[in-house]
C-alpha cells in the first residue's frame, strides 16, 4: 500500500484550525487504490461515509486514513464525541496513478502498471475476459500468500469463500 502526503493532506490539516461552519463540502481528490492520511484536531467520535464502496476510513486517535475504493464522489462527515463537526469533505476518487497505462485494442481496454516493467492490473472498464482472468490469478496468488491450499476456504471470517 502506498501512502502519499500531498496538498489534500495539508488542506485537511488547515481545516482543523477553521471553525466547522466554514468547512462545509471541502473538496478532496484521491487516486484509486491509494490511502490519504489526515490529522484532525481531536479524535473523531463519529464518522459517516456517504458511500463506503467509493471511499472508507480507518481511525487511530487523531489520524484518519481515507481509503479510495472505487471511482466516484461521496462525502465524509466527522463529528467529535459531543456531535460537533470536525470536517465535512466531498471526496472524489479518480484514476490516474503515475505508472498506469491503458491500452485500447479492437474496442477493448487493457490496463497495465509500468514501473519500469509492465505488469497486468485491473481497472473497471477493462475487457471482461481479461479482467476475469487477471482477477482469478490475483485471487489464487493471494490465497497462496495466505497459506491456503487449493479449494480451501479463506481464513477471513467476513465473507464467503471465493469460487474458482
Amino acid at each position: 500500500m502506498t501512502i502519499r502526503s500531498s496538498l489534500p493532506g495539508l488542506i485537511f490539516g488547515l481545516l482543523a484550525l477553521v471553525p466547522a461552519a466554514s468547512q462545509a463540502g471541502q473538496p478532496l481528490v484521491v487516486k484509486l487504490d491509494y490511502t490519504q492520511v489526515m490529522t484532525v484536531a481531536r479524535p473523531p467520535g463519529t464518522v459517516i461515509v456517504g458511500n463506503p464502496s467509493i471511499a472508507d476510513v480507518t481511525i487511530q486517535g487523531d489520524q484518519v486514513y481515507l481509503h479510495a475504493r472505487s471511482y466516484g464522489t461521496t462525502n465524509i462527515l466527522m463529528l467529535d464525541e459531543n456531535g460537533g463537526q470536525l470536517a465535512d469533505l466531498d471526496v472524489t476518487v479518480q484514476s490516474g496513478a503515475d505508472n498506469d497505462i491503458q491500452v485500447f485494442k479492437a474496442g477493448a481496454s487493457y490496463t497495465y502498471v509500468c514501473a519500469p516493467e509492465c505488469e497486468t492490473t485491473l481497472k473497471i472498464g477493462d475487457n471482461p475476459a481479461y479482467y476475469d482472468a487477471v482477477a482469478k490469478q490475483q485471487q489464487k496468488r493471494n490465497a497462496i500468500a495466505l497459506g491456503q491450499r487449493e479449494g480451501e476456504a479463506p481464513n477471513a471470517p467476513d465473507g464467503p469463500a471465493p469460487t474458482n
